[in-house]
C-alpha cells in the first residue's frame, strides 16, 4: 500500500517530534539536525508521489528547468531535470496554468523546500495571468491606456508626493536622485503598503485623497513606486478601483513598479510609466547641472546678442552723425523756410489761377448752352422744314402730272378695247344672272335664264333648246314662246 495523503486536522492532534523533543530537552540543536528533521517531516508526511495545480512564474530554461508554482496565496520553487525536460512535451511559461506531478525534496545546503517535476501538463490559462489579461482588455476598450487621456507632466514641479513604503529602497532611490539632480524640488513622503491585500484599496484612497488636497498641500505630481518582487507582491497594483482612482487623478500620476520587465496594470493606466524608482525620479525633476549649463548657454547668446546689436546701433549712430543735416541743424532750418516761402507764393498765386481756369470754362459753357438754347433749335428745325415742304411740293406736283398723263392713255386703250366699244360695233355680251359670262352654248341648259347686253339696254331670255351645232331643233310651240322677249328695262 502506499502512503496516505497528508492531514493537517490530524496533526494538530499530536504534537510534532521538533515540538514533543523540545519538552523532553531544552539543548539547542545543530542546523543540521534541524534540517535532518524537517526532512524526516517532510518525507513521513507527504506521498512519494504528488500532484500540484498552479500558475508558472519566474521560469528559467537552462539545461534544467527552474520556475515557481504559484496560486493567489502561496508559492513554491519547482525543479524539472533535463532528463525529464527532453521528454516533456509542455514548456512551463510564465503565466500558463500547468498540472506538475513530481516528489517533494527539502535540499538541506540551501534549506530549500522544491517540487522536483517529473511530467508536466497545461491546464489552461493560469488564474492571475487570466485576470490580468482580462482587466487589461476591459481598460483598455474604456479608454484608460489611450495616450490621448494622459497627462503632461509638470517641467518644473515644486513638490511631488511620492507614494510608497517608508523603509523602501525604492525610497531612498528617489531621494538620492532628487536631491543630485534638483534639491528644489519638495518631496511628500507617503508611506503607504505596497503588498498584501489592504494595499489596494489603502493605495487608492490615498491618491484620492492627495487629489482632493492638491492646492492646500501644493503637489503638482505624484510618484508611486515600489521595488521589484515577485508577481503576486506586485498584484495589488493590477486592482481595478486603483486603476479607477489614477485615471480619475487629476494631478498627474509617475509609476515605477517592481524591476523593468515586470507590468503592472497601474503603470499602464498611469500619465508615465518608468522602468525603475530612479527613472521615475529622473523624469519628474529637472536636472539642476542641465538647468545651468542652459542658463550659462543662454546667457552667453543673449550676451552676443546684446552686443551684435549695440555694435550695429553704433555703426548707424556714426553713419547718421556724418550727414549733413545732423551735422548742421541749421540747414534743415533753411531747406523748410525755402520749402514755406515757395508754398505761400503758390497759395499766393493759386486763387486768380483758378478763377481765370473757372471763368475760361464758364465762357465755354455759356456758348455751347446757346448752341443749344431752345430758339436757336427751332430756328434750324423751322429752316429745315421749310426747305422739306418746298422739296415736297415740288415731288407731289410732278408726280401728279406724271400720274395724270398715264390715265389719260390707259383710259384711250381701255375706251378703244372696252366692253361699251364692242357693243358699239353690233357685238352683245350674254351673261347668267349672277354675271357669269356665257362663251359656249353648253355652258347653259333648257331653262336656265340669261341676260343679254346689248349696246344700248338689256334682254332677258330663258334657254329653250341646247344646241351645239346651231340648228333650231325647236318645236314651233316652243319657239312662238321663246320669241317673246320681256320688256326692255
Amino acid at each position: 500500500m502506499g502512503r496516505l495523503p497528508f492531514d493537517p486536522d490530524k496533526m494538530r492532534g499530536a504534537p510534532p517530534p521538533a515540538r514533543a523533543e523540545k519538552r523532553k530537552t531544552d539543548e539547542p540543536m545543530t542546523v543540521s539536525a534541524l534540517a535532518s528533521r524537517i526532512e524526516r517531516a517532510v518525507a513521513d508526511a507527504f506521498p512519494a508521489r504528488v500532484t500540484v495545480r498552479g500558475e508558472v512564474s519566474g521560469a528559467r530554461h537552462r539545461t534544467h528547468w527552474y520556475f515557481n508554482l504559484k496560486d493567489e496565496s502561496a508559492v513554491i520553487s519547482a525543479i524539472m531535470f533535463a532528463s525529464s525536460a527532453k521528454r516533456s512535451k509542455a514548456q512551463p511559461a510564465d503565466g500558463s496554468a500547468v498540472i506538475a506531478r513530481g516528489r517533494l525534496d527539502y535540499y538541506k545546503p540551501q534549506g530549500r523546500l522544491s517540487l522536483i517535476v517529473d511530467s508536466l501538463t497545461p491546464d489552461g490559462l493560469g488564474s492571475l495571468d487570466a485576470r490580468f489579461r482580462a482587466l487589461c482588455d476591459e481598460l483598455r476598450r474604456l479608454g484608460w491606456f489611450d495616450p490621448a487621456h494622459k497627462a503632461t507632466l509638470p517641467a518644473f514641479p515644486r513638490r511631488i508626493a511620492v507614494l510608497t513604503s517608508g523603509s523602501s529602497a525604492a525610497l531612498r532611490d528617489v531621494l538620492d536622485t532628487t536631491r543630485r539632480r534638483c534639491p528644489a524640488v519638495d518631496l511628500l513622503l507617503v508611506d503607504i503598503s505596497v503588498q498584501g491585500e489592504r494595499a489596494a484599496r489603502e493605495i487608492a484612497a490615498t491618491i484620492r485623497g492627495l487629489d482632493a488636497d492638491r492646492e492646500r498641500l501644493g503637489i503638482d505630481a505624484l510618484l508611486l513606486t515600489r521595488g521589484g518582487g515577485s508577481p503576486e507582491d506586485l498584484w495589488c497594483f493590477n486592482d481595478r478601483d486603483l486603476a479607477r482612482a489614477i485615471h480619475d487623478c487629476r494631478l498627474p500620476v509617475v509609476a515605477a513598479i517592481g524591476h523593468e520587465s515586470d507590468t503592472t496594470v497601474a503603470e499602464l493606466v498611469a500619465d508615465r510609466r518608468a522602468a525603475t524608482p530612479t527613472q521615475a525620479a529622473m523624469v519628474l525633476t529637472p536636472d539642476r547641472d542641465a538647468l545651468a549649463r542652459q542658463l550659462d548657454a543662454m546667457h552667453a547668446r543673449l550676451a552676443r546678442t546684446v552686443r551684435v546689436l549695440l555694435d550695429t546701433e553704433r555703426r548707424h549712430l556714426d553713419t547718421l552723425s556724418r550727414r549733413p543735416v545732423l551735422a548742421d541743424p541749421g540747414r534743415i532750418h533753411r531747406i523748410h523756410a525755402e520749402r514755406l516761402a515757395a508754398l505761400s507764393q503758390r497759395l499766393t498765386s493759386a486763387p486768380k489761377r483758378l478763377l481765370d481756369a473757372r471763368r475760361q470754362n464758364v465762357d465755354r459753357l455759356a456758348a455751347a448752352l446757346h448752341r443749344c438754347s431752345p430758339a436757336a433749335g427751332h430756328a434750324r428745325l423751322e429752316g429745315r422744314l421749310d426747305a422739306l415742304a418746298a422739296r415736297l411740293d415740288g415731288a407731289v406736283a410732278r408726280s401728279l402730272a406724271g400720274a395724270r398723263h398715264r390715265i389719260d392713255r390707259l383710259a384711250a386703250v381701255l375706251d378703244a378695247v372696252g366692253p361699251a366699244a364692242v357693243l358699239a360695233r353690233g357685238y352683245s355680251i350674254t351673261t347668267r344672272p349672277d354675271g357669269a359670262v356665257l362663251r359656249t352654248a353648253g355652258d347653259v341648259e333648257p331653262g336656265d335664264r340669261i341676260i343679254t347686253r346689248l349696246a344700248e339696254g338689256t334682254v332677258h331670255s330663258i334657254v329653250d333648246v341646247e344646241s351645239g351645232d346651231g340648228s333650231d331643233r325647236t318645236p314651233p310651240a316652243r319657239r312662238r314662246r321663246s320669241a317673246r322677249k320681256p320688256a326692255r328695262k
